[in-house]
């Protein structure tokens, strides 16, 4: 009978498991943004790297490079833990940073320029199309700087970032992945900052988001389990 049960266990934890094996990303997945760069000032007040550790760095450049140059000036790291979801809903503002010595944070709160949030537009095996149309950035007091437009380098369409997770992973849970996006603010913008070039490189982890129908599989296995112990007790 112990082995009836452990079996039964095993199955049940193998049905709460499989609903999030998923073969390609979706939208039960979230994106953990990480970073584990420490920053601070020198005694001019320049932002300058403290220490940095094993994780690639989450980070945006401005002005048309896609590698980072000068910390404070050119690019500026993006903080670590925050998670963007992939449904399309509206979120939070996600992953602060100083530039210039003043504070920022990315947006994909979309509510003021009226599009939807991030989400898939198409995946398969370990590489994603994130529809970022929405994606903006608040700094120094200037909010909803538009970067949903004007891919600037070859292998970036507007609006779209490139995903790609660890080979072979088929972005499952716990995997690695890099978000890369190319963006334009707009000429003209009333931001101040029309035609300044942006590029953003995300690092992280996939992370799951349970679901009623996980929960209820979960429940269900749990279920099953508990009333094989009330058979095996009433039968003692």
């Amino acid at each position: 009978m112990n082995f009836k049960m452990t079996k039964i266990a095993a199955l049940a934890a193998m049905a709460f498991a499989s609903t999030g094996a998923h073969a390609v990303l979706t939208s039960s997945y979230v994106l953990s943004i990480q970073n584990d760069a420490v920053t601070g000032q020198d005694s001019s007040g320049n932002d300058i790297v403290v220490s940095n550790g094993a994780l690639l760095d989450s980070f945006f450049t401005m002005g048309g490079n896609k590698t980072k140059q000068a910390l404070g000036t050119q690019y500026a790291y993006l903080d670590n833990g925050t998670l963007m979801t992939l449904t399309g809903a509206n979120q939070n503002n996600l992953a602060t940073f100083r530039y210039y010595g003043a504070a920022g944070d990315n947006a994909a709160n979309t509510v003021t320029m009226g599009t939807s949030g991030i989400s898939i537009i198409s995946a398969s095996g370990d590489t994603a199309l994130i529809n970022m149309s929405g994606w903006k950035v608040n700094w120094n007091g200037v909010n909803n700087i538009p970067l949903g437009t004007g891919a600037w380098s070859a292998g970036y369409t507007s609006g779209v970032g490139n995903l790609t997770c660890t080979a072979g992973s088929g972005c499952a849970v716990g995997s690695s992945y890099t978000l890369k996006y190319t963006a334009t603010v707009p000429v003209g913008d009333a931001s101040g900052f029309g035609g300044v070039k942006y590029y953003l490189e995300l690092h992280g982890t996939v992370a799951a988001v349970p679901e009623a129908s996980t929960y209820g599989m979960m429940l269900a296995g749990l279920g099953l389990v508990g009333f094989m112990v009330s058979r095996r007790s009433g039968s003692l």
